[in-house]
Order: structure tokens, then C-alpha cells, then sequence
């Protein structure tokens, strides 16, 4: 079973990173932080759709990712974004 405790570790970095740009909109952050995880994992999760307007959308689903890889993630984008 999964530590409930993570949820409150995810969030509060979550709050850290949304606070930062707090003029960013909740889904915008989401699809920021989903596109910069894919990125740093080889495009993991990427799913890019072609229209006939020519425009490349890219979505991404990483229903499978665990919860500790995302916060591993989350504290590693806090410490480049104090970097940066």
C-alpha cells in the first residue's frame, strides 16, 4: 500500500513551484510540469496528434508513472528553477 504521506509531500512541492508563477493557471502548471517530465525521461508519455491545419498538438498521459518518481521530479525542478 502506498504511504498516504506522499500526497502531502507532492503537494506542498506542487504549492512551491505554483506560487512561483502564480499568475500560471492550475492546468497550465499541470501540462508545464507533465511536458518538462517527458522531456527529462526520453519523451515518456508523449502522445503528438498531426491536424489538418498542420499544428502538432501534444498531449501526454502518464497515468502510470508512481508517485515517487513525480516528487523526485517535482524537488528536482525546484532546485533548477533556484538555479535558474
Amino acid at each position: 500500500m502506498r504511504s498516504p504521506e506522499r500526497i502531502e509531500h507532492i503537494t506542498q512541492l506542487l504549492e512551491q513551484i505554483w506560487k512561483k508563477d502564480s499568475d500560471m493557471r492550475f492546468m497550465q502548471l499541470v501540462y508545464v510540469l507533465q511536458a518538462r517530465f517527458s522531456q527529462a525521461n526520453d519523451g515518456m508519455g508523449a502522445i503528438c496528434d498531426s491536424k489538418v491545419d498542420g499544428f502538432t498538438r501534444t498531449g501526454y498521459d502518464l497515468f502510470n508513472v508512481e508517485d515517487d518518481q513525480i516528487e523526485c521530479f517535482l524537488k528536482e525542478y525546484l532546485g533548477e528553477e533556484a538555479e535558474g
